[in-house]
């Protein structure tokens, strides 16, 4: 027997996932419909006796954890300014933390500019709605219609 290993598995639209045992490759697929919502890491016994945990993800995009450096301007608030680190990024929104976390408010309209850190150093500019607000965190969505296309440069910094 093996030490315990994790695997994440993405959950496909119609609730199953696809589970790779990562000691002998063995795959099968479950459904995980009843997982929904309450649980998302699962013990997996194999075929070839090893267990292992996997982690479902029920995102619908990839999100990549990033530490970049950028400004907004809310729109909401008399367009009052100030600067960000993106925490964490996907093709529908992005997280970031603020020294003004206080601030913000569900619903705020802003606007937030930042460079990936790519080869070409990017530069990104956003229309984004504030969705949540945590402790730390601030959680927003893209407004359609933004610079990039899903297959443009930021679809391709998230998926590298």
């Amino acid at each position: 027997m093996s030490e315990t290993k994790r695997v994440k598995s993405y959950v496909r639209p119609d609730n199953s996932a696809v589970l790779t045992c990562p000691h002998c490759g063995s795959q099968k697929a479950i459904s995980v419909e009843s997982f929904r919502g309450r649980k998302s890491t699962i013990k997996i016994k194999c075929a070839c006796k090893n267990i292992f945990y996997a982690d479902l993800e029920f995102r619908k995009k990839k999100r990549k954890r990033t530490n970049l450096r950028g400004t907004y301007i809310n729109q909401s608030q008399k367009n009052r300014r100030g600067s960000l680190i993106v925490q964490n990024i996907s093709l529908g929104g992005l997280a970031f933390s603020s020294t003004d976390i206080k601030d913000f408010n569900v619903g705020d309209e802003l606007t937030i500019e930042f460079k990936l850190d790519d080869e070409h150093m990017t530069e990104v500019r956003k229309e984004a709605i504030v969705v949540e607000v945590r402790t730390y965190t601030i959680a927003c969505v893209f407004e359609r219609g933004g610079e990039f296309a899903y297959d443009g440069p930021l679809g391709f910094y998230i998926m590298s």
